[in-house]
């Protein structure tokens, strides 16, 4: 989502005696004084008469405050005329409040489908993959179709494939960052070295596998959270997701691993396969394997009021 804040035409803006002085848009930005450089803070003329300004929801030092009812940004407008070279100015600066507000909720008939949010699913596969992941519901019976979550709530995910031949999948990495792309920073795995479930280890108290209702599935939960020092509060999830034919057998490329009571467990069975989550496991593939990498989002991750 992105803020449009429009501001007059550079002639027309009052100093208080009545006159108009000319604005020049490097005199105009969103946010406190060091956001003043900031290209993408900074006003820039449309040539029809107008100064915009376009920003991300979360960037300039925009505020995040919520209602019963609503998600507010805030953030100032600022008007910062320069000082003459003899160290005078012609014209006061300018503080003038700004916000975006969109609605928690929203009724609809029950005659009309629901719409869904602005949540989206990406391939590497541009024509479709036999692999998915979604958002589910608390009790997972059925997919999950809000994206707005309170610091601290449980995520529920599941992966699938739905391929027509029987295999068994798997989860090799998932990845929290800021933006869809994974090589961004900062990003953090939560799920690493082929099915190791480590935010369990860190510090996750509800971060876990569940036990499977079918080879071809896996859900897994974790607590929603947000970076530290970072006023973005959109999350990505980017997850390695394969499925093979060892319907039976797990191996230290192939696993489940949950950490559990100090110790790392299997959830498919045998925990041997798992002890290579405390170094690297070996980079011994499965043959015959159906991969996909998937990106689940934005999440927007508010804090609690």
């Amino acid at each position: 989502m992105t803020d449009c804040f429009q501001v007059s035409s550079p002639g027309d803006l009052g100093v208080g005696n009545g006159s108009e002085k000319q604005v020049s848009p490097q005199d105009l930005f969103l946010g406190d004084a060091k956001y003043w450089k900031n290209k993408r803070c900074q006003a820039v003329d449309t040539g029809d008469g107008e100064y915009v300004i376009e920003a991300e929801l979360q960037d300039c030092g925009s505020k995040l405050m919520v209602s019963s009812d609503d998600l507010i940004y805030s953030n100032n407008l600022i008007l910062s005329p320069p000082i003459g070279s003899i160290g005078i100015t012609r014209m006061a600066e300018a503080v003038v409040p700004v916000s975006c507000h969109y609605k928690r909720t929203h009724t609809v008939s029950s005659a009309v489908q629901q719409q869904r949010p602005t949540l989206s699913i990406s391939s590497k596969f541009p024509f479709g993959s036999s692999i998915s992941l979604k958002l589910k519901t608390d009790d997972w019976q059925g997919e999950k179709y809000s994206n707005t979550f309170y610091l601290g709530d449980p995520l529920h995910l599941e992966a699938t494939y739905t391929g027509l031949d029987q295999r068994k999948l798997f989860i090799d990495q998932c990845i929290a960052t800021l933006t869809p792309d994974s090589t961004s920073v900062p990003r953090y795995y939560f799920i690493e070295n082929y099915g190791c479930f480590v935010d369990a280890k860190v510090g996750g108290l509800h971060s876990v596998f569940l036990p499977r209702s079918k080879p071809s599935s896996l859900q897994f939960q974790l607590d929603a959270f947000s970076f530290q020092n970072d006023l973005r509060n959109t999350m990505y999830v980017t997850c390695k997701i394969k499925a093979t034919h060892q319907l039976w057998k797990s191996s230290p490329t192939s696993k489940v691993c949950n950490y559990m009571h100090s110790s790392w467990k299997n959830v498919d069975g045998t925990d041997a396969v798992c002890q290579c989550c405390k170094s690297v496991c070996a980079k011994q593939m499965p043959e015959d394997v159906i991969c996909d990498t998937l990106t689940l989002g934005p999440l927007i991750i508010i804090p609690r009021k």
